[in-house]
């Protein structure tokens, strides 16, 4: 069987010894190259190869967010390529997912490519996206992310567009989607709100339901409901629904801040 695979590296020279080496391997058809991580996910798209050679120190958009991007039904396998031994973890050296280090040995890239070979087609669609995120995620757990790697990309109009942390008023949950409500509108990121949650800043952001994060600062008002219940009214005239599990998290966010000193006598009977 021959493996179509497709190569994604910012640096000249290391795609050309890549391309190289490839053209040594047996059975292996290189169908394209990208330079950067968004024209990646577009060749990754448009072509469909089985296996993808993927840098993970991309500008734009890097190789774990490429990952994400393309974390479907008809993913590909990845073969990590890294200059940083740090992401270089031992549990990744099974199946088809892999790193190589550089700069690249070509033995080691051969045996990659096999295990490659063995897994395409042997395993379902759930278990390529499930695969995909299971390493992903503990590549980031090993990072020290910048502001800028917090920020979500998420597809639209057939392009990958940032929407920026920063921007983020509140986030809800469509299914197996998380949605980000912006000042520009709502934006959906194929993530769980749980996988969301764990890398925000609890002194910003603030959890009121078990399909509902908010950001503190866009809290403008704290509203008791019948039956002893509380939403909140954001910015730009958002309403959010609060449940009971999460009440008195949010009456004592309200008792710190000026609005919550003016409602702290409709509040204290939640504790």
């Amino acid at each position: 069987m021959t493996l179509r695979v497709l190569i994604a590296d910012d640096e000249p020279l290391a795609l050309r010894r890549i391309t190289i080496a490839l053209e040594r391997a047996p059975d292996v058809e290189v169908v394209g190259t990208a330079k950067n991580g968004v024209e990646a996910v577009a060749m990754i798209r448009q072509l469909k190869p089985d296996v993808v050679l993927l840098d993970i120190d991309m500008p734009h958009l890097d190789g774990m967010a490429v990952a994400e991007a393309i974390a479907g039904a008809n993913a590909p396998s990845i073969i990590f390529i890294t200059a940083h031994e740090s992401f270089a973890l031992p549990a990744f050296d099974r199946g088809a997912v892999d790193y190589l280090l550089k700069p690249l040995d070509e033995d080691r890239l051969h045996r990659a490519l096999e295990r490659s070979r063995g897994a395409v087609g042997a395993r379902g669609a759930q278990g390529r996206i499930a695969e995909l995120k299971a390493l992903v995620a503990a590549l980031r757990a090993r990072t020290k992310p910048d502001q800028a790697d917090e920020d979500f990309w998420v597809s639209r109009r057939q392009e990958l567009i940032r929407v920026r942390l920063a921007d983020v008023l509140w986030i809800s949950v469509d299914g197996d989607y998380a949605i980000l409500h912006t000042k520009d509108g709502a934006f959906l990121v194929h993530e769980s709100l749980r996988s969301i949650e764990a890398r925000l800043d609890p002194a910003v952001f603030l959890r009121v339901h078990r399909s509902a994060i908010v950001r503190r600062s866009a809290i403008e008002a704290v509203e008791r409901m019948p039956m002893g219940g509380l939403q909140l009214r954001l910015a730009l005239g958002a309403v959010v629904r609060v449940s009971k599990p999460y009440r008195r998290a949010v009456s004592d966010y309200a008792k710190g801040s000026a609005e919550g000193e003016r409602a702290d006598a409709g509040l204290d009977d939640d504790r």
